[in-house]
């Protein structure tokens, strides 16, 4: 089960997430999360435009790097 903490550095707020292998989280865009950083759908009733990042942690790594698309 993914876990977070949030820890102050240099006077900035960093949030670490810690995934393990075969885990599909979806992480918060619009910051309106009750479960921050984690998504809970808040975004679906604000017209920004924003939804979360989906993050998939593989069980074994690719044998290719894909490259980005931009």
């Amino acid at each position: 089960m993914a876990t977070h903490k949030t820890e102050e550095i240099m006077g900035h707020l960093r949030t670490t997430v810690e995934i393990e292998p075969g885990e599909r989280v979806a992480l918060c865009r619009c910051f309106r999360s009750k479960n921050f950083p984690f998504c809970d759908g808040t975004h679906k009733q604000h017209p920004d435009n924003k939804g979360p990042v989906i993050v998939v942690v593989l069980e074994t790594p690719r044998s290719e790097p894909e490259e980005a698309s931009g």
